[in-house]
């Protein structure tokens, strides 16, 4: 079976160094006020109240029956004020959202997402590039976070992985943006554009909203309990439905990953079969030079969800035969 051709974007460099990416139009809202923290944690999936300031956490908004509405990221900057990431196709949404719960409070909410660059690296020696850099490296849990500099110069670093390894967010004025990429670049990096990033995710297994991750999925589908879901804090939207699932119940499909031949052109959308019966639906896919193999992310159903199973993917050019592996995958 020939391996897959090696990449000359950067992909190279993400598994073996660090590269730099440039994320545009992420959203970036931000709830102030003595009850900032109370407000967000009783919507989200994770616990919010208990963050202290320089940590964070991974959560999703739900609808009351359980389905996504929202993936976010919740960063405590002080003890009022917390940062909230998300993709850009959520920015609006997700400001809609807040904005009708936090009046309600002793809070307000910024949309800064105009205003906000972020700059991603990642890669096994991305701690060095910081250092390299002259910027701080934050604590080593996810999400742990530390600003550096004062005023409109203020660069916050957070530490969050996109594709698999090592990784952070450097989130500053959106002028800063190009500057920090070459400060990273000057610091041993190399520049690459979303393609690696997205490829790279691929290849791990990770979830996306507007993949993966849409309004007709309930997270323990994809996985999310894993990281985004405390089960242990109070009420929240669609909360009855989660603890459910966890107590009494199973979802009916869950996300695996695919490993397919290289080059076999599969795609989102396309069915995927296990013998006369379509089981499940592709989301994303790559070429993953680190496999040597095309590796797809795909929804099926839990009787077929199992590491080893054979099942088929129907194609533009014809049915692929693939293996079922879990997610994330592993290195």
């Amino acid at each position: 079976m020939p391996a897959v051709p090696p990449r000359e974007d950067g992909a190279d460099a993400l598994r073996s160094a660090a590269v730099a990416v440039d994320l545009p139009g992420r959203g970036a809202l931000a709830v102030l006020g003595p009850d900032a923290a109370a407000t967000v944690h009783g919507l989200v999936t994770n616990e919010v109240k208990s963050l202290r300031p320089g940590a964070g956490c991974h959560a999703a908004l739900l609808t009351p029956k359980g389905r996504m509405r929202a993936e976010l990221v919740v960063l405590r900057s002080s003890e009022e004020e917390l940062l909230l990431d998300c993709d850009p196709a959520l920015a609006g949404p997700l400001a809609e959202i807040l904005a009708g719960y936090v009046p309600f409070s002793r809070s307000r909410l910024e949309d800064r997402t105009a205003a906000v660059g972020i700059v991603h690296l990642e890669g096994p020696q991305a701690s060095g590039v910081l250092a390299a850099a002259g910027l701080p490296v934050p604590g080593t849990a996810p999400y742990d976070h530390v600003a550096d500099g004062t005023g409109s110069g203020i660069v916050r670093v957070v530490r969050v992985s996109r594709a698999g390894e090592a990784g952070f967010d450097l989130r500053a004025s959106r002028e800063r943006a190009p500057s920090l990429l070459e400060r990273l670049v000057s610091g041993g990096a190399r520049a690459a554009g979303l393609d690696v990033l997205e490829a790279g995710r691929i290849e791990e297994g990770i979830p996306r909203w507007g993949a993966e991750l849409t309004e007709s999925v309930l997270p323990n589908e994809a996985g999310l309990e894993r990281t985004a879901i405390s089960y242990t804090k109070g009420c929240y939207l669609g909360q009855e439905t989660v603890a459910r699932l966890k107590t009494y119940g199973h979802v009916n499909r869950h996300l695996v990953a695919l490993i397919l031949p290289p080059g076999s052109g599969v795609a989102p959308g396309d069915a995927v079969r296990s013998e006369d019966a379509v089981v499940g639906k592709v989301t994303s896919a790559a070429e993953s030079e680190r496999r040597g193999r095309r590796v797809a992310l795909a929804f099926v159903k839990r009787e077929h969800e199992a590491p080893g199973t054979r099942l088929d993917v129907e194609s533009a050019g014809g049915a692929v035969p693939g293996v079922v592996a879990a997610v994330p995958l592993e290195p």
